[in-house]
């Protein structure tokens, strides 16, 4: 005696059964495997031989009166002729003291100078005038004269 399942089964074998799942299966993982690796970010192309700018170390600050010289050693850079040394960013950013109550908001840099190295001859300093009432930070990178940038130095904080 069959029941409607078991005629439901029987027809289902007939029919190709699982042979037709896995044939669409296989149709499906391939059109996977074909589109999906193309999506993606895409970046600017980056040579095969890049290496990245070194990062300044060892950034301080002395505040005077009310000028602050930021100074930091060179850092060391195997030099290549398309991508030597060209100079140095500073960042700055200038918040109010009453305004300084989220420690864990995130700092906003802007670019403040760009410090060139012209003829070889290197200024590792940085000068700028402050206001009373707000709580300066400062970092620095270094950059080459093929555009690439390396990354930030740490931080200097000074409240004035």
């Amino acid at each position: 005696m069959s029941t409607p399942m078991t005629q439901a089964v029987d027809q289902f074998y007939r029919r190709g059964g699982f042979k037709n799942c896995h044939i669409f299966c296989v149709v499906m993982v391939t059109a996977f495997m074909i589109l999906f690796p193309a999506c993606g970010k895409k970046g600017p192309p980056i040579p095969p031989t890049f290496v990245s700018p070194p990062v300044v170390k060892e950034l301080q600050g002395v505040l005077e009166n009310n000028i602050m010289t930021l100074q930091w050693p060179v850092p060391e850079w195997e030099e290549k002729e398309d991508n030597a040394l060209a100079g140095f960013y500073v960042y700055q950013s200038q918040i109010a003291l009453s305004d300084t109550g989220c420690e864990d908001c995130p700092v906003r840099f802007k670019k403040r100078a760009d410090v060139r190295i012209v003829n070889n001859k290197i200024d590792r300093s940085y000068a700028q005038r402050l206001e009373k009432g707000f709580r300066y930070s400062f970092k620095v990178s270094a950059y080459t004269d093929s555009g690439y940038e390396g990354e930030t130095s740490e931080t200097v904080t000074v409240d004035y």
